[in-house]
């Protein structure tokens, strides 16, 4: 497919579609099933968020990028939703891949670049990008923790770009992208014109690079060009590697202090390759040296193992199922005052946590019984309880935090964040424990 025959503009007054017909439904349920999932292509799509002081950055990035790496891109910024937007014409002019705004159902292709249009959300499928009317209003819309989501969803392995802007939007949807083993780039703040986004990312703990523009690209197409070949099948290892596995994770238990040599074996080579990936080394051996001789890199491979990923009410069904099936038998045959306790196991960064708090401070409050609540939140990775037991979190929570939970259990904190208030923070105790090595805890 050419940019000719792709649908390229909204109309200039950016009206709002009307919902799609059973008809228009239909064909385009057709149109999804005609075209190839991206996981058989093999193709890797890379979502670029930026916001103020983006266009720039973007320039130059497509600018450096060549035109044939075989990557899809995807571009979502933050635009007004009353000006027709020209930014596909503006990258257009510093690249020789194809880029076209998009306003209706399109195949993903290698080496194109797509386009939010304004007042849109974008998403993705396993094979198709597609526009939406945004649900929230001005004030509360995140586009790109939107489509991160769905691209994570869709895609495994695919790649997160942040770049400048203000604001926190991307910084919970690429924990999505992490969670399913993408890659995260990020440009450093130093160079971005606004540098919330660019911090906000970081701030996650979950940023595998932070470079100026120009190297992210380098890094971006070496990681796609120079994959490891591990094998998919733990048994298919020789005995030389398996070996050299083993003396990897040594190296993790004697640079952190945690042994993972009893995790699948499977799981564990999947991060090693991931790291590899990113470091450039296409042997077990090569790694193993470079992890001797760069002691960050066992932290890094520490993260990357664990994968401390969480949101509020992450798996929303799963919450709504907890709070009317569950937590109710939490409170029956208790007395006024009684104590209630409940335990979050790997509570990462604490969204998991305050969210139980939150289920059972309601049902308290539903009842209007007074009880001494307390949520015992344990996790190995000591970052993770620092940023949990602060309690700060983007206002990109938004997303999964109603408006009146936000009210009640929140303030703000600064321009772009959320800080619990201290009812929620009084209602958890976070402490570092490994249930493998302490079980009976």
């Amino acid at each position: 497919m050419t940019v000719t025959n792709m649908t390229m503009k909204n109309n200039k007054n950016n009206k709002r579609s009307p919902q799609p017909d059973k008809t228009v439904r239909t064909q385009r349920k057709q149109k999804r099933n005609n075209f190839e999932p991206l996981q058989k292509r093999g193709m890797i799509v890379v979502g670029i968020g930026a916001s103020a002081g983006g266009l720039k950055p973007l320039q130059r990035f497509f600018e450096y990028t060549p035109a044939d790496t075989g990557l899809a891109f995807v571009v979502v910024t933050h635009l007004h939703p009353g000006h027709e937007s020209h930014l596909d014409e503006i990258l257009q002019t510093k690249t020789r891949m194809p880029v076209a705004q998009v306003s209706d159902l399109v195949p993903i292709e290698p080496d194109h670049v797509y386009v939010i249009p304004p007042n849109r959300n974008i998403s993705i499928t396993d094979s198709h990008l597609e526009t939406s009317e945004f649900e929230e209003p001005r004030g509360y819309r995140s586009p790109i923790d939107g489509f991160f989501r769905s691209l994570a969803k869709a895609h495994q392995g695919a790649v997160a770009i942040i770049l400048s802007g203000s604001g926190t939007d991307g910084s919970v949807g690429v924990k999505d992208i992490k969670q399913d083993g993408g890659l995260l780039l990020v440009q450093h703040p130093d160079e971005a014109e606004y540098d919330g986004m660019p911090n906000a990312a970081i701030q996650t703990g979950l940023a595998d690079v932070v470079l100026p523009v120009r190297d992210l690209v380098e890094k971006l197409v070496k990681y796609t060009k120079q994959i490891p070949q591990l094998p998919d099948d733990e048994g298919a290892l020789t005995e030389q590697e398996l070996q050299m596995v083993q003396r990897i994770l040594a190296q993790v238990h004697a640079r952190t202090g945690h042994d993972f040599s009893q995790y699948k074996l499977s799981t564990v080579l999947r991060r090693i390759q991931r790291r590899m990936q990113i470091n450039g080394l296409e042997t077990l051996h090569a790694y193993y040296t470079y992890m001797h001789g760069n002691a960050s890199e066992a932290t890094a491979m520490f993260s990357d193992i664990l994968i401390n990923v969480t949101n509020f009410f992450r798996d929303r069904a799963s919450w709504e199922a907890l709070a009317e099936k569950v937590i109710p038998g939490v409170f029956e045959n208790k007395t006024a005052g009684e104590g209630i306790r409940t335990w979050s196991i790997g509570c990462a960064t604490g969204e998991e946590a305050y969210s139980l708090a939150i289920l059972l401070l309601e049902q308290a409050e539903k009842l209007n019984q007074h009880h001494e609540i307390q949520v015992f939140a344990s996790d190995l990775d000591e970052t993770s309880l620092l940023h949990a037991r602060e309690g700060v979190y983007p206002s990109a929570i938004a997303a999964d935090v109603s408006p009146e939970r936000l009210e009640r259990f929140f303030k703000p904190h600064g321009e772009n964040h959320y800080q619990v208030k201290r009812e929620l923070r009084d209602a958890v105790l976070f402490t570092n424990h490994s249930i493998l090595r302490d079980p009976h805890s």
